[in-house]
């Protein structure tokens, strides 16, 4: 087994890649060997020593994509430690309710296999890349369009994360 990383994202309209992509460059500076992909193209995780899985919360519920991966890789992923981020426009407004509430919709995927870290972020609208009617929906709730992510809560929590698998990883040998 080599000591790779693997940060293993789903995304529809790009953002949460552009999320991993921050916690993979952070990782890599941290010393980290680290791999990105998007979660539909990993057909094995046996080579890796850490996995990171991120996905946007989209319908009240983590991406699909990221369960079909936790699904298809659990007794692999239930060997090493795994963190899970979700990427969610409800966390525009930071406040102990809104990360219940996101926290919830993370219930099926924290069911199925307990990560060491759980990263929260907010999102980014974008009305051009949503459908007539993911856009009706959102306008109809007034979801104010824009970049809602901080990219410094984004490196700081991958920062930690890094240090965890570190130590996990270390705990192996």
């Amino acid at each position: 087994m080599s000591e790779k990383i693997l940060v293993a994202y789903a995304t529809r309209a790009g953002s949460t890649g552009e999320v991993a992509q921050a916690i993979a460059e952070t990782l890599r500076q941290e010393g980290l060997d680290v791999d990105l992909l998007r979660a539909r193209k990993v057909a094995d995780v046996s080579p890796y020593r850490a996995v990171i899985l991120g996905a946007p919360i989209r319908a009240f519920r983590w991406m699909p994509e990221a369960m079909r991966f936790l699904r298809r890789h659990r007794e692999a992923l239930s060997r090493i430690p795994v963190a899970y981020f979700a990427v969610c426009i409800a966390l525009m407004e930071d406040t102990e309710e809104n990360r219940r509430l996101v926290e919830s919709w993370m219930e099926p995927a924290l069911a199925l296999l307990e990560p060491v870290r759980v990263g929260l972020f907010a999102g980014k609208m974008d009305y051009s890349r949503l459908s007539f009617g993911e856009r009706f929906i959102i306008q109809r709730m007034k979801v104010p369009e824009g970049d809602h992510r901080d990219w410094e809560a984004i490196r700081a929590w991958a920062q930690e994360v890094a240090g965890v698998l570190r130590d996990r990883m270390a705990e192996e040998e």
